[in-house]
C-alpha cells in the first residue's frame, strides 16, 4: 500500500491569491493548516475520503460570522461539527444515509453519562459477541454478497455484532452502527476508503479483531463526544441540533429564512466514484445504494454532466443566500477541468461573482502532474 493517499494528508503549501486582497488573505489562512496536527473532538473518529480539513472548516466559519450555515455535500460532517462548535444553526444534505448517520453521530452533544453510554454498550456487546460467535446462525442475504470481501470468520463476527446492535434502543442502535461502520474497511479486503479494489496483499485479520476494534472505536467516539460537549459547555455555546437530510444538492429544499454561509467541498470532476466508497457500509445501514449512485455528481465513471450539474447546484444555493451571504467552497481540478476558471465563469453566468480565491498545489496520487485545489468565496 505504499504511496496510497492518507485521509487529510493533502493539505498545506504556498497559496496563490486572487481577488479582493483582504478576503484572499483570509482564505489563504483557512487553507494553511498543519496536515500532521492531531484531529480534535470527533473529527478523527471515522475515516472518510476527500473530506475538508476540520481546521479549514473552523476558520471559514469564524471568518464569515452570521447565522445559518449550509453544506450541500455534508459527507461525514466536518462542517456540521464546526457549525455546532460555533453555535450556529446548520443544514446539511447528502445522497446517502451512510454519511448522514456518521455526521449525526459525530454531533451528539450531551451530558457525560450520555456520551459514555455508547462506549459502555459497545464493550458489553463485544463481550457478549465473543460468547455468541459459536452459536448457529442463518446468515442474511447481504452477507453472501459481501463474502468475497472478508475472511469468513471476520464476516461472521461482523454479522454477530450487527445482530446484537439491532437489539438496542434506537439512539444507541444508530450510534453503534456507525461505530461498526468505522472499522469495516479495515476489516475487509478493500484497499482503503478511497480505493474500492481488492487488496492483493491482504492479510487475514486475527479472530476476534472485529469485536476488539469495535470496542476500541467506541472509546474513541466517546472521548471525542466528551471533548466536544465539554468544549461547548466551557465556552457557554448552546447546542443547536443540526438539520441533516438525504437530498440531492441540485434541488435540495434550502431554509426559507435564508442562508448566511455555505461551507462545502463538492465532488471534484471525474476524480472518485464517491457512492462506491460506501460499498462495504450500505448493508449494515440497510441502504439500497441505487439512490446514491443515480444522484451522484461528477463521478469518475461518468463526469459528462458535471458542468451542468454544478451550475444547477450553485443556482440553487445563490437563490437562498441572504444579501451578505457567501458561498465558500473547497474544490479541486478534475479531469480536463480547471476548477477555478469553471467556478468563475459559472458564477458570472448566474449573476454572481468570485470575490476572492486561494489556491494550493496538490499531488496527483495517480501519478500525474500536480493539480490545484482552490478555496473560493462567491457572492452576489
Amino acid at each position: 500500500m505504499g504511496g496510497s493517499k492518507r485521509s487529510l494528508s493533502a493539505t498545506g503549501g504556498r497559496c496563490r491569491l486572487s481577488g479582493e486582497p483582504e478576503l484572499a488573505a483570509k482564505l489563504a489562512h483557512c487553507l494553511s493548516v498543519d496536515p500532521d496536527a492531531k484531529l480534535p473532538f470527533t473529527h478523527g473518529f471515522h475515516a472518510y475520503p476527500a473530506r475538508m480539513h476540520p481546521e479549514t472548516a473552523r476558520r471559514v466559519i469564524e471568518a464569515f460570522p452570521g447565522g445559518r450555515v449550509v453544506d450541500p455535500f455534508v459527507g461525514s460532517g466536518t462542517t456540521a461539527v464546526e457549525a455546532v462548535r460555533a453555535g450556529r444553526p446548520f443544514t446539511g444534505f447528502d445522497i446517502s444515509k451512510v454519511p448522514l448517520e456518521i455526521a449525526w453521530t459525530r454531533t451528539r452533544v450531551g451530558l457525560p453519562e450520555q456520551s459514555r453510554k455508547v462506549e459502555g454498550a459497545a464493550h458489553r456487546l463485544s463481550g457478549r459477541a465473543f460468547q455468541e460467535i459459536e452459536n448457529e446462525f442463518t446468515m442474511l442475504p447481504w452477507t453472501r454478497k459481501e463474502y468475497e470481501w472478508y475472511d469468513p470468520h471476520t464476516l461472521r463476527e461482523i454479522y454477530v455484532l450487527k445482530l446484537l446492535i439491532d437489539l438496542e434502543e434506537p439512539t444507541l442502535r444508530r450510534m453503534l452502527t456507525v461505530v461498526l461502520s468505522s472499522v469495516l474497511v479495515k476489516l475487509s479486503r478493500q484497499i482503503s476508503d478511497s480505493d474500492v479494489k481488492m487488496d492483493v496483499h491482504h492479510r487475514p485479520r486475527p479472530r476476534g479483531a472485529a469485536f476488539r476494534w469495535f470496542a476500541d472505536k467506541s472509546s474513541d467516539l466517546t472521548r471525542g463526544l466528551l471533548l466536544l460537549s465539554s468544549d461547548l459547555y466551557k465556552r457557554k455555546v448552546q447546542f443547536l441540533e443540526p438539520d441533516l437530510r438525504r437530498e440531492d444538492a441540485r434541488d435540495a429544499k434550502l431554509p426559507p429564512d435564508g442562508v448566511d454561509l455555505v461551507v462545502t467541498s463538492p465532488p471534484y470532476s471525474g476524480v472518485y466514484d464517491y457512492s462506491r466508497h460506501q460499498a462495504r457500509r450500505y448493508p449494515i445501514f440497510d441502504e439500497d445504494p441505487k439512490f446514491a449512485e443515480a444522484h451522484e455528481l461528477g463521478s469518475r465513471r461518468d463526469a459528462s454532466l458535471y458542468r451542468q450539474d454544478m451550475e444547477t447546484v450553485l443556482k440553487n444555493l445563490l437563490a437562498s443566500l441572504t444579501p451578505q451571504g457567501r458561498i465558500v467552497m473547497l474544490i479541486g481540478d478534475g479531469q480536463q477541468l480547471k476548477a477555478d476558471a469553471f467556478i468563475t465563469e459559472t458564477a458570472a453566468k448566474l449573476g454572481a461573482k468570485v470575490l476572492a480565491m486561494a489556491s494550493q498545489s496538490r499531488k496527483d496520487w495517480s501519478g500525474g502532474p500536480p493539480k490545484q485545489e482552490h478555496l473560493i468565496a462567491v457572492g452576489r
